[in-house]
């Protein structure tokens, strides 16, 4: 009984695995193109097969010092330095470029978009990070009048790593629950704030500007200011002023 309950154990997680790898491998035809796909099947296969010399073939020391336990671990390490996608390390800046850089790989110009991307550089800085998920709302918004849309993969490390997909790909194939990773996208994001608005005119309030964004709460509307003392709550407005533009 115990060696048919053992044999039991060891199918289940066995099972469970291939449903992992094949999530995996789907994914991974989705966001990666004809060559990009054949070198992760080739490491993919070198990870099984002897994963240290593979780590060591793919990496060096300095990119993987917590190490590479799992073939998920490997997995999110080698999409981050092999694939299109943009890696955005939680709390940093430098954002704004990545978003553009990411843009340009996929033969999107960024420079037509109806984005300041010079004011949103200069806003990193006194901005709470939230700002990160405010601009990625705004570069959906944009490259969605083009049939395309942006998403974030989460793997349980301090990041995200971001992709530009068809939205009809996204919305058929790639948009569902995976064991490995969580999906970040724009109804994710929907689920964690409250609206947020940018203003697009002057409402003669102080430590309020042009091109500032709010965020709607209950008691009114926040900025989002890094430093307590610039921040202020403005409550005499709704979201129905013509000044204000909604952005999530």
């Amino acid at each position: 009984m115990v060696n048919s309950s053992n044999n039991n154990e060891e199918s289940k997680y066995m099972t469970v695995d291939r449903e992992i790898y094949k999530e995996v491998d789907d994914f991974s035809a989705e966001v990666l193109d004809g060559d990009e796909l054949l070198k992760y099947v080739e490491a993919r296969r070198g990870f099984f097969n002897n994963p240290e010399k593979t780590i060591e073939k793919y990496f060096v020391p300095e990119e993987i010092e917590d190490g590479l336990s799992t073939y998920g671990d490997f997995y999110y390490h080698y999409m981050s330095k092999y694939s299109k996608g943009y890696l955005y390390k939680i709390g940093d800046t430098g954002y704004t470029e990545g978003f553009r850089q990411l843009l340009e790989k996929y033969e999107l110009d960024p420079d037509l978009l109806d984005i300041n991307w010079e004011s949103m550089k200069e806003k990193e800085e006194v901005y709470e990070v939230d700002l990160v998920d405010v601009l990625f709302a705004m570069v959906n918004y944009e490259i969605g009048k083009h049939g395309y849309t942006m998403f974030g993969i989460n793997m349980g490390f301090e990041s995200l790593l971001y992709f530009i997909v068809r939205e009809d790909a996204y919305e058929k194939r790639i948009k569902k629950s995976y064991n490995l990773f969580t999906l970040f996208d724009l109804e994710f994001l929907e689920n964690i704030y409250n609206e947020i608005y940018e203003v697009t005119g002057d409402l003669g309030i102080a430590k309020v500007r042009i091109g500032d964004f709010l965020e709607k709460k209950e008691n009114g509307f926040h900025t989002m200011f890094k430093s307590k003392d610039a921040n202020t709550v403005v409550s005499d407005i709704n979201e129905n002023n013509e000044k204000l533009m909604l952005i999530l």
